[in-house]
C-alpha cells in the first residue's frame, strides 16, 4: 500500500514538472525572446536573403548570394563583394535597433523624405515575400535617419551607422584582393604560362601535403607553396583600368591571349576562380604593374609584379628539393666508391666514425658531415630528366658515375646516390641520381670538394 502511494506521488510530481515546463517556463522563454526582438529593425534571418539591391540615385548595386556566405556584385559591374565591407553592412542591419517609433500611419511621407526616397534596400528571400527598406532624410540633429518598410506605413528612426553604409558607392563593396580567397581555403592551383599555355604547373593538396601532378608527379615544397598561396590571397587590385571592356580593349591589354592564367581550386564546394594576366605596363613609373582580370568578372585592373614573379618560377621551385630523407642517427655504415677506389666508413657504439677499408683510420666528424651535406641535405637546383633515356644517362655521366655514396643501417640500404658530370652555371653544378627514382637531378651542392675532403682525410693530401 505504501509503495502504491509513493508511486502515485511520484507520478503527480512528474506531471506537475511537465506542466510547469510547457505552460510556464517555455512561455516565459518565448516572451523574453519576443521582447528582445521587438526592438530590432530587422526581424528575420539574414541568411534567408538570396539577393538584394542597394538603390541609389546614381547607380544601384545588386548583390547575389554565391556559395555559402560568399556574395557577388552583379550590377552595375560583375565582380565579387569584399567580405569585410559586405558583412559590416549585414552586421549593422542585424544589430540596428528602432530608436524611435516616429509615426504609425502618417498622412504624408514627404516630411521624412520617404515619399520618393533616394536610397533603399530591396531584399529577396528564400521562401518569403520580398520587402524593401526605404531610407529617408536625417533627423534634425543629424544623428538618426527616418526609415520604413514598403510593407508597413510605420515611420521609424534608426542610427546613421546603417543608413550611411547603404549609401556607400559600389567601389566600397568591391573585393580588394585579386581573387577574394583565403590561403587556407585553396586546395589546388594551376598555372599556364605563355600564349599557347604549353608551360603548365599543377599543384594539389591531398589533405596532408602538396603534390605536383604536372609536369612531374612529385611532392611539393611546403615553403614555396606557403609563399605563393599567401601572395594569391593577399595581392590587391592596384588600379581600376576599365569596368566594361570590349573585345578590342581586352586585345589592347593582352587579356584576349593572356601571358599567365592562374586557376585556383577551393574547399567546401566553392567554384574555381581564374585570374587572367595580360601585358605588362610599359609607362615609366608603372612597369611594375600588369593588366589583369578575373575570368568571370568585368573589371580590368592592374596588379603588382610580385605575384607574377612567383607564377613565373621554374618548375623545380614548386617541388620538394630534398629528395633524400633519412635519419642520420640510424646510419651505421657509409660506402664511398670512386672510379679508382672504395672507402668504407663505420660508426662505433659511441657514435665515432672511422675508415676501415682500405685503411683503418679515425676520421674527423667534418668528413661525415660533408658526406651527409651532399646526400641527405642535398638541395636540387633543377631536374635534368624525369624519365632519362640511355642518351640522357650518358650525357649526365650517370652511366659511369664519378662517385657513388651508399648509406646503410646494418645491412639495409637507406639510400644510394650516383654523381655524374659537373658543369658551371653561375656556380658548379653536378648531375646526380638516387636509387629511389629514375630522375636525374642537378644539384649545386659542393660534391667534388666534399668527396675530395673525405678522401684526403683517409689518404692524406
Amino acid at each position: 500500500m505504501k509503495l502504491l502511494k509513493s508511486l502515485l506521488v511520484l507520478v503527480a510530481v512528474i506531471a506537475l514538472g511537465v506542466f510547469v515546463y510547457f505552460k510556464v517556463y517555455r512561455v516565459e522563454i518565448a516572451n523574453k525572446a519576443n521582447k528582445a526582438q521587438e526592438g530590432k529593425l530587422v526581424q528575420f534571418d539574414l541568411d534567408l536573403i538570396r539577393k538584394f539591391t542597394l538603390g541609389r540615385p546614381d547607380s544601384s548595386i545588386v548583390f547575389e548570394r554565391s556559395v555559402g556566405r560568399l556574395w557577388n556584385i552583379i550590377e552595375p559591374v560583375q565582380t565579387e563583394a569584399a567580405g569585410k565591407q559586405f558583412y559590416e553592412l549585414f552586421s549593422a542591419l542585424s544589430s540596428s535597433e528602432v530608436l524611435y517609433n516616429v509615426e504609425d500611419k502618417p498622412k504624408d511621407f514627404a516630411p521624412y523624405g520617404l515619399d520618393v526616397p533616394l536610397y533603399y534596400m530591396a531584399m529577396e528571400y528564400e521562401g518569403q515575400d520580398p520587402d524593401t527598406l526605404l531610407v529617408g532624410n536625417n533627423t534634425p540633429d543629424q544623428t538618426m535617419s527616418y526609415v520604413r518598410f514598403a510593407s508597413d506605413r510605420k515611420v521609424l528612426a534608426v542610427s546613421n551607422r546603417l543608413t550611411e553604409l547603404l549609401k556607400k558607392p559600389v567601389k566600397y563593396y568591391r573585393a580588394r584582393t585579386i581573387l577574394n580567397v583565403l590561403a587556407d581555403d585553396i586546395t589546388g592551383i594551376e598555372i599556364f604560362r605563355g600564349k599557347d599555355e604549353s608551360d603548365h604547373v599543377h599543384m594539389v593538396n591531398n589533405g596532408v601535403a602538396w603534390m605536383m601532378y604536372t609536369p612531374w608527379e612529385l611532392p611539393g615544397d611546403p615553403a614555396s607553396m606557403e609563399e605563393i598561396l599567401k601572395k594569391i590571397a593577399e595581392s590587391n587590385k592596384m588600379t581600376l583600368v576599365q569596368e566594361h571592356p570590349t573585345e578590342a580593349d581586352l586585345t589592347k591589354y593582352g587579356l584576349d591571349q593572356p601571358n599567365y592564367v592562374l586557376n585556383v581550386s577551393l574547399k567546401y564546394g566553392m567554384p574555381n576562380k581564374m585570374l587572367l594576366i595580360g601585358n605588362r605596363l610599359t609607362e615609366r613609373g608603372s612597369r611594375h604593374l600588369w593588366y589583369a582580370r578575373q575570368f568571370d568578372g568585368d573589371l580590368v585592373f592592374t596588379l603588382e609584379n610580385s605575384l607574377v614573379t612567383l607564377l613565373s618560377r621554374g618548375n623545380t621551385w614548386f617541388i620538394d628539393k630534398q629528395p633524400i630523407k633519412f635519419d642520420r642517427n640510424v646510419v651505421s655504415r657509409i660506402v664511398l666508391r670512386s672510379d679508382q677506389q672504395e672507402v668504407v666508413f663505420t660508426r662505433d657504439a659511441e657514435g665515432k666514425w672511422s675508415a676501415i677499408t682500405p685503411v683503418d683510420k679515425n676520421v674527423p666528424e667534418d668528413t661525415i658531415s660533408n658526406l651527409f651535406a651532399i646526400s641527405r641535405f642535398m638541395l636540387v637546383n633543377d631536374i635534368f630528366a624525369f624519365n632519362p633515356t640511355p642518351e640522357d644517362l650518358t650525357r649526365a655521366g650517370i652511366d659511369k658515375p664519378k662517385f657513388t655514396l651508399t648509406f646503410y643501417a646494418g645491412d639495409q640500404v637507406l639510400a644510394k646516390l650516383d654523381y655524374g658530370n659537373t658543369f658551371t652555371k653561375d656556380t658548379l653544378m653536378t648531375y646526380v641520381q638516387t636509387n629511389l627514382s629514375p630522375i636525374v637531378y642537378i644539384t649545386g651542392s659542393q660534391v667534388n670538394s666534399s668527396i675530395n675532403y673525405a678522401l684526403e682525410s683517409v689518404f692524406g693530401k
